[in-house]
């Protein structure tokens, strides 16, 4: 098939629409202009629409990446001389721990291996045996391994107590179930350039009415960041800092495709059609997921690199033909490769992607004998 560019098979960002794409062109906008206003109060309504908690959530608009979202939220959810809480089982849950720890919040942690989901009823335990817990984390999909942690269970072992949750559910909304409805967490951190298929630059906070108490009573730990500027100046149509209004326009347009597709349902069923034709594709050539089947991801699968191969000549052959796929992080780095089934995919790649890679590492295998 080869494209040019190369198709993204990656966990963020993702092959997009010529329409979402052409949306970055659509002109400049002063975000101080009426204009701005109605695209911001837009897509903060159609956000929360969109996972079915318009009910419930309010959504605040960041400029940023997914981990600009994780920081505001964690930084902005935890009041003085408390406490958060982090599952911990990849890059992204030590991630939430760093955040907290270079604040100077303690932050105790549920570890468990980088393959197995968190133990709910851990969960409960630390918060019995860690009182000043003000925020339990987690992250929904550990793209690290492509593994899944049981969010909704979590969230009930949670709920009673004082605590906040946050759900990290930058590669899961849109995506991976349960959908946010039936989560529990106060607080989930998204991105646009991920499920949602729209262009970097714009993250998310969706904020239940306890999460907008909570940070209205947290004092700031910093400027840019802080959750409740945010919030109180998009309340009144308005921004505290200069937003990446191109990315804006490419992310209404992708709420709108979202939308038209048939929303949450069809496209995580797009997805898990195109996981199994993936898995399927890859198991004659001797390449098993790195996670048990009832806790993978449908979006993002992580595989072994093969003996006797090294990512980058992986890496660069699959690129020379039409694709680009991802390293693995910390302690996986170089040993596994990751593949995303994200994105604005023409029909067939999937299909053509397997054939690609037995072509590849056939030929790498046989120039390393």
């Amino acid at each position: 098939m080869p494209t040019d560019p190369p198709l993204l098979l990656t966990p963020g960002p993702v092959t997009t629409t010529g329409r979402v794409r052409a949306a970055l062109t659509r002109g400049d906008l002063c975000h101080r202009e009426p204009e701005f206003a109605t695209l911001l109060a837009a897509l903060r309504a159609d956000l929360v629409s969109a996972f079915g908690i318009a009910d419930t959530h309010e959504a605040v608009l960041l400029t940023g990446s997914g981990t600009a979202a994780m920081e505001s939220a964690l930084t902005s959810l935890v009041r003085p001389g408390r406490a958060a809480l982090v599952v911990n089982n990849g890059v992204y849950g030590q991630r939430l721990v760093t955040i907290a720890r270079s604040y100077g919040i303690p932050a105790h942690e549920v570890r468990s291996g980088w393959t197995v989901p968190a133990d709910p009823t851990e969960v409960a335990a630390a918060l019995r045996r860690h009182p000043d817990v003000d925020l339990v984390c987690c992250v929904q999909h550990e793209t690290t391994t492509g593994l899944l942690n049981p969010v909704a269970a979590i969230g009930a072992a949670v709920a009673g107590d004082d605590a906040c949750y946050l759900v990290d559910a930058i590669s899961a909304l849109g995506a991976e179930p349960p959908p946010p409805a039936e989560v529990g967490a106060d607080v989930f951190c998204g991105t646009a350039n991920k499920a949602l298929h729209g262009q970097p630059g714009v993250s998310f906070l969706l904020l239940s009415a306890a999460a907008r108490r909570r940070v209205a009573e947290v004092p700031a730990r910093g400027l840019y960041l802080a959750v409740a500027t945010h919030l109180d100046q998009q309340r009144a149509g308005t921004v505290p800092f200069t937003p990446a209004v191109p990315a804006c326009y490419a992310l209404a347009e992708a709420l709108a495709e979202f939308a038209e597709e048939g929303g949450f349902p069809a496209r995580s069923a797009t997805y898990r059609q195109r996981a199994g034709d993936l898995r399927a594709g890859l198991a004659p050539l001797g390449l098993a997921p790195l996670v048990a089947p009832a806790h993978r991801a449908a979006s993002v699968t992580a595989f072994p690199v093969p003996a006797g191969i090294r990512y980058p000549d992986l890496h660069d052959e699959l690129k020379r033909r039409g694709f680009v796929v991802y390293a693995g992080q910390g302690p996986l780095a170089g040993g596994v490769f990751r593949v995303a089934v994200m994105g604005a995919l023409p029909a067939g790649a999937i299909g053509e992607f397997t054939a690609t890679a037995a072509d590849v590492l056939a030929a790498l295998r046989a120039a390393a004998r």
